[in-house]
């Protein structure tokens, strides 16, 4: 990806921890295998190895992206940039309108968020697709003369991460290898978020009081999310004997997870893993801030969360959502209904494990894991 040319303060990646935890063993996709104009031509063996750890763990690694270590710096580079070097004042005015329209886009400030009656210490700087369009209204001064890097490094994840992934995927359900990007490429209806986060370390107090974690366990929403390894020890996967195990930090690459939006047109067979953030393992981490750069990868607003009728795997699970399809939202709808939910004083049920039941868009139930 050729990049453009802006000094901005180089961002430096804390030491990895040298210690050894009980991380998750997740497969790795190596990208450049998957060629063709249209990324069509996929290896039968990474079609059935890739497709068998999405459907049982949800998480993957995913290597030789195209992007040199130089670029993915840079963009820490930006996300820290985005919170050292923009005053809360400016932050306050490009907030995020999160309640009252379901899209991120903007700045959440800490403390929007609560678990356990503690308010979170994160903050995040997001982008949905229609940011680039409305520059002057969404970015602020200091980050105005990057706007074009930064939508130039979102549309490589779109167009050839995201798209190659999909290929895989489409293989995976024996659809045409282009299946599933045809729902995710219409330029009108992209509503990917790209995003810049920031976990400021919570006082021992609320660390104690949240037992450690930082984000409650959820499922993501979207369809595909990238997430670019950085070496806190802070990610956990609820793997499939149910045992949280941290994520390993592998350097320059990715972190793949499936959300909702493919779990459901996939008829539940693509798993939409559980995933939290705690204190870091490693004590000499704990002081640190962990920085994050993510793509939400989404399929179009219009697009129906129904079982695909098309996919022979889709229809032989012969699970269906929404109360048996009849009031499947748009990925549009599902995401603005769990957006403005996620994190507030909504109506829940404690259920098995202390976990809390919320009722979302269409009867559906999702868990926050405690």
């Amino acid at each position: 990806m050729p990049g453009k040319t802006l000094e901005v303060p180089r961002w430096e990646y804390p030491p990895t921890s040298d210690k050894e935890f009980d991380y998750a063993r997740l497969q790795t996709l190596d990208l450049s295998q998957i060629t063709g104009d249209a990324y069509e031509n996929v290896p039968e063996d990474v079609v059935k190895n890739i497709g068998d750890a999405f459907a049982r763990d949800g998480f993957i690694y995913a290597t030789n992206h195209g992007l040199t270590s130089e670029e993915i710096q840079k963009q820490f580079s930006i996300a820290q940039l985005a919170f050292d070097g923009v005053s809360e004042e400016d932050k306050q005015k490009y907030r995020a309108k999160i309640l009252e329209t379901g899209d991120f886009t903007g700045y959440k400030p800490r403390g929007h968020w609560k678990l356990k009656g503690v308010r979170d210490q994160i903050e995040h700087f997001s982008l949905q697709a229609h940011a680039f369009k409305k520059r002057e209204e969404i970015f602020p001064p200091a980050l105005l003369p990057l706007v074009d890097e930064i939508e130039e490094f979102n549309r490589y994840n779109h167009d050839h991460i995201f798209r190659k992934i999909l290929s895989v995927l489409s293989l995976v359900l024996k659809l045409p290898p282009n299946y599933l990007w045809n729902l995710a490429s219409n330029e009108e209806e992209r509503f990917d978020l790209f995003r810049y986060a920031l976990y400021h370390p919570p006082s021992p107090d609320e660390d104690a009081k949240t037992d450690g974690v930082r984000l409650q366990g959820h499922t993501d929403f979207n369809a595909v999310s990238l997430l670019y390894s950085q070496p806190i020890v802070s990610l956990q996967v609820l793997m499939p004997d149910n045992v949280w195990r941290y994520v390993r930090h592998v350097p320059d690459a990715l972190v793949i997870n499936l959300g909702d939006a493919m779990h459901f047109i996939s008829g539940g067979y693509l798993k939409q893993t559980i995933h939290r953030v705690v204190s870091p393992p490693d004590p000499e981490q704990v002081p640190y801030r962990r920085l994050g750069v993510f793509y939400f990868a989404q399929f179009n607003r219009s697009t129906r969360l129904a079982p695909i009728a098309e996919s022979p795997v889709a229809s032989s699970t012969g699970k269906t959502f929404f109360d048996d399809g009849r009031q499947s939202p748009t990925a549009w709808e599902w995401e603005c209904s769990r957006v403005k939910a996620y994190g507030q004083d909504g109506q829940k049920k404690v259920i098995d494990g202390g976990h809390e039941e919320e009722e979302m868009i269409g009867g559906e139930k999702v868990v926050h894991y405690n």
